[in-house]
């Protein structure tokens, strides 16, 4: 585990890297190309399903209607992208976060296509600006028209930006500065790009004519028990007890669909249970066949994760055990977007639920509440609500 303070250190010297990068690479002029566009979104899977209906409006916009799109992003959500979003994007570039961060090459020549691209117009949509991400990428296309969010309000990055980046722009959007739900914030800045209210109003995911290749349970319920912060992560233990009570009280399949590096929380929570009374996908669907497994679910119980923003895109109810980290942002989701949403907090949250104001400001940047403070008697009591 990486302290802070290495971390800190290590973002240091990759800015100082970066910055002779871009020096190299905005050296060489290229021909700027009227009628291009390069939209950026790096952040993780679920950002991306809150964000990627807004490319419409953009693709239909009066501003940039004909122009050429070309959207930068985040390689985990690659096959989503490609798979619903064709049709509002001309072309991709991928990026490795990983990879960008750590290995110079790799970094050069990411920098040196956006350079070379030429781009008349280039958008960072992300809220939480990140200067080593995004930020750079702007710095390093050369566009006449560079567009940002002034970002968000968290100390630690806000006065970075301000030092650093916010010149990186010709131009930044205002964030106000309530909590808003991630769907809200995204409409916020569209509607200043676009000087007009986008008609967009939920996170719908259209899988007609997508088909698995493999069969499901007539019946069945979702377990997603990953996520890639472990403060987030109800324990394998908690969700094998609940595994076990929809198996014996109400004689469904559970589904389990993870990624393969998450195969051992898979297998923590299916060893006790019967062999034949669940479906392990562990590395077997990407991210579409993955929605598709989630529409066809009687519901989901997971942790706050991307597969609750999937779940809610497809219109399948779910449970979301959480601690409560960023709450008013990514949840609860507003009625009005979804209303098949039930979550559980530990005590603290759960106790002054009705005071989403206070909530909000309290867990807006994180929580160290201790989400394995839930118990699975409570998880089990929605989930009697939700099949009876």
């Amino acid at each position: 585990m990486i302290s802070l303070y290495t971390k800190k250190i290590q973002n240091l010297f990759n800015y100082l890297q970066l910055s002779i990068l871009l020096f190299f690479v905005r050296l060489r002029r290229h021909k700027i190309n009227p009628g291009t566009l390069l939209i950026i979104r790096l952040d993780s899977i679920g950002d991306y399903i809150v964000f990627r209906n807004f490319l419409s409006a953009v693709k239909n916009s009066e501003q940039y209607r004909g122009y050429k799109i070309t959207l930068c992003g985040n390689i985990i959500w690659k096959n989503l992208a490609e798979n619903l979003d064709k049709i509002f994007v001309d072309n991709f570039i991928w990026i490795d976060r990983k990879k960008f961060y750590k290995k110079i090459k790799y970094r050069y020549k990411i920098l040196r296509e956006i350079c070379k691209n030429g781009y008349e117009v280039v958008i960072e949509t992300t809220y939480t600006r990140e200067i080593l991400f995004g930020d750079s990428i702007v710095k390093a296309s050369r566009a006449r028209v560079k567009i940002g969010s002034e970002g968000a309000l968290d100390k630690h990055a806000k006065w970075k930006r301000e030092l650093i980046s916010d010149k990186y722009y010709t131009k930044l959007l205002p964030a106000g500065n309530d909590n808003l739900f991630e769907f809200y914030r995204n409409k916020e800045f569209f509607q200043h790009l676009l000087n007009t209210e986008p008609n967009i109003k939920d996170t719908k995911i259209d899988l007609s004519g997508y088909k698995l290749k493999f069969n499901l349970p007539a019946k069945y319920v979702v377990i997603f028990p990953g996520s890639s912060d472990v403060k987030r992560r109800w324990s394998a233990e908690n969700f094998s007890v609940i595994a076990n009570y929809i198996i014996k009280r109400y004689s469904l399949k559970i589904v389990i669909p993870l990624s393969g590096n998450e195969a051992k929380i898979t297998s923590s929570i299916t060893k006790n249970l019967p062999a034949e009374s669940f479906i392990d996908l562990t590395g077997q669907t990407d991210l579409t066949g993955l929605a598709k497994v989630l529409q066809s679910a009687l519901f989901l119980i997971t942790n706050d994760t991307s597969a609750m923003h999937f779940a809610a895109a497809v219109k399948t109810k779910f449970i979301c055990i959480s601690n409560g980290s960023y709450f008013g942002r990514f949840h609860p989701y507003p009625a009005e977007i979804f209303s098949g949403a039930h979550y559980v907090y530990p005590d603290e949250i759960m106790k002054n639920l009705n005071n989403h104001d206070e909530l909000s400001r309290q867990y807006r940047f994180g929580s160290d509440l201790d989400i394995n403070s839930i118990s699975p008697a409570f998880v089990i009591s929605l989930i009697n609500k939700l099949i009876q």
